[in-house]
């Protein structure tokens, strides 16, 4: 047993893992009272699932060689893609989106899996391109833009969002050019005003909601204000588990989802927010050192671009709740409830554990790529 403990040590970056299983456990906790009616609730034993399974997928593609399955990247792309395409088809529509594929015990929602396959084909196709306006770069560009149109229709703007922001920051760390990225802001800037009016009103209204929530109180802006509110009453100490009036007492909408951080910060106070945050960029620090230290090109963009896609959701999700950023549904990694997310971003850390696991065994030599 022994001798199994330190293989192990040896073999991942233990306070990466620690930081991890404590997040998990925070959620759990975040959760169980967030959905508390008497004992514990449905979705809270289903988090617990989702969690276990998570942990199971993490496991096991960190024993894999990254290699593994970065050559089974458009295989992977395009059985997302597919089932993507069947949610319009097929898909079960919630509050007015139609996102989820209904399997029975569980709802997929492809779209969400698609952040794993989409950085994960990027990488293998960017990997394959030799110029910057090539084939490949077409390739690249439709791969965006397809999954991207069918996420949009969902409508889902959030998600959405992230694909951009993981091409974004796979681009910036292959080492793009830093003129190409002011050419996209200033054309993404003069745009604007054709995007704005692209928008569904119910999206503009969310972000009008953060310039001023009490503009429209029982509307848009309800769930910024109450979340607000409930972050604020916790103080120092926090109410207790179990004790928050703004989840217990049905002020808060999506509670156990988008806003679940409002819920612990109600409950844990400020030591217990801090808690979480300092959780979130100890993960964030741990894989972005291994980045660093990485020999080869493509370990070192994916483990980039997993910390920078974790650290961009991370912040979203907290600046929504405390009222800086629109109420665009981006999830807490492995805090937020969802089957979807938590599988995710166990596929994200289970492949980043296993670069990190060869990293730790072999010697580090650098290369250009």
């Amino acid at each position: 047993m022994k001798r199994l403990f330190r293989s192990f040590l040896s073999d991942y970056d233990p306070y990466l893992v620690f930081a991890l299983a404590s997040l998990c456990l925070v959620g759990l906790l975040g959760l169980y009272s967030a959905t508390y009616k008497g004992g514990p609730s449905p979705l809270f034993i289903k988090q617990a699932v989702y969690l276990t399974a998570g942990w199971f997928i993490i496991i096991l593609l960190s024993r894999l060689n990254f290699r593994t399955l970065y050559d089974l990247a458009p295989l992977v792309y395009f059985v997302n893609l597919f089932l993507l395409v069947l949610v319009p088809l097929f898909g079960k529509t919630v509050y007015g989106a139609k996102r989820w594929l209904d399997l029975g015990p569980i709802n997929l929602q492809p779209s969400e899996l698609f952040k794993f396959s989409f950085a994960l084909f990027s990488l293998y196709t960017l990997s394959h391109t030799k110029r910057l306006f090539s084939r490949e770069s077409l390739i690249l560009l439709f791969a965006f833009a397809l999954p991207s149109v069918l996420t949009l229709k969902q409508p889902d703007l959030g998600t959405t969002i992230t694909y951009g922001v993981t091409l974004t920051l796979l681009l910036f760390f292959w080492g793009i050019r830093g003129r190409y990225f002011l050419l996209a802001g200033f054309t993404l800037a003069l745009s604007s005003p054709l995007l704005w009016q692209l928008l569904k009103d119910y999206q503009k209204e969310r972000i009008l909601a953060v310039l001023d929530p009490y503009r429209d109180y029982h509307g848009s802006g309800y769930q910024l204000v109450q979340s607000v509110i409930a972050i604020g009453s916790g103080g120092l100490w926090g109410k207790g588990l179990l004790q928050g009036t703004q989840a217990h007492l049905l002020f808060l909408p999506e509670k156990h989802t988008d806003f679940i951080f409002s819920v612990i910060a109600e409950e844990w106070g400020l030591l217990g927010s801090i808690l979480l945050v300092s959780l979130i960029f100890l993960i964030f620090y741990r894989v972005a050192i291994y980045a660093l230290r990485t020999p080869h090109l493509q370990e070192r963009a994916y483990l980039s671009v997993f910390a920078g896609l974790w650290l961009f959701q991370s912040l979203v999700n907290l600046m929504m709740t405390m009222g800086w950023a629109p109420v665009v549904g981006i999830p807490l990694p492995f805090v937020s409830y969802g089957g979807s997310s938590v599988l995710t971003f166990s596929l994200f850390m289970g492949l980043a554990l296993s670069i990190i696991r060869e990293q730790r065994n072999r010697p580090i030599r650098f290369e250009d790529g």
